[in-house]
C-alpha cells in the first residue's frame, strides 16, 4: 500500500499526488462527444435493398395502370393482322380466359424471383393487343421485353388477399 504523507494543509495525500498550483485554474471537464441527435449527417443514407418481389408489391398498391396499356416500340415496327407499321402495342385488360387457355406467363419463386415463361407471354401479348404471334415473334428482343415487364405484374397473386 501506498505511504500517506502530509502535504499543504496538514491534509493526507497519497505518495505522488501533488496538489495544483493556488494561481493555476482548476482543470475543467474534457470535452464529450456530441450525441448521436446532435450530429447532422451531410452524406445520404443509403435506400434498402428492394426485392423485385417487393417493387412489385409497391407498384401494385400505388395504384393499377389505366387499360388499354400503350407500349412504344423503340427500336423496331411490328405488322398488324392488315400488313400495316405498328410502332405502338396497346393491350387489352387480360382476364382469367386468357390464363386457362393459354396459360399463366409469370411464375413466382420460393426466394421472390419472378420468371417469365416466353413462349405463353408471348400468346398472351397476342390475344390482349390482337397482333397474331409470328408478327410478335419478329419484334426487337428489347421491345419484347419492355411489353413482357408491363405485363407480367397482372399476372401474378395480390399477397394481400392471402
Amino acid at each position: 500500500m501506498p505511504e500517506l504523507t502530509r502535504g499543504n494543509g496538514g491534509t493526507r495525500q497519497r505518495e505522488g499526488f501533488v496538489p495544483p498550483p493556488i494561481d493555476q485554474p482548476p482543470l475543467s471537464a474534457p470535452p464529450q462527444a456530441p450525441l448521436p441527435s446532435q450530429i447532422k449527417s451531410e452524406a445520404p443514407k443509403p435506400e434498402p435493398v428492394v426485392s423485385e418481389a417487393d417493387q412489385l408489391r409497391k407498384e401494385i398498391a400505388e395504384g393499377a395502370d389505366t387499360w388499354p396499356i400503350t407500349v412504344q416500340l423503340l427500336y423496331r415496327s411490328v405488322r398488324n393482322d392488315k400488313g400495316d407499321e405498328v410502332w405502338s402495342l396497346t393491350f387489352r385488360e387480360p382476364r382469367a380466359a386468357e390464363i386457362n387457355r393459354i396459360g399463366n406467363p409469370t411464375r413466382m419463386l420460393w426466394d421472390g424471383e419472378i420468371i417469365i415463361e416466353e413462349r405463353k407471354m408471348t400468346y398472351i401479348m397476342a390475344a390482349l393487343s390482337g397482333i397474331l404471334p409470328p408478327m410478335l415473334e419478329a419484334m426487337d428482343p428489347r421491345d419484347w421485353n419492355s411489353c413482357a415487364y408491363r405485363l407480367r405484374k397482372f399476372f401474378l397473386p395480390d399477397l394481400r388477399a392471402w
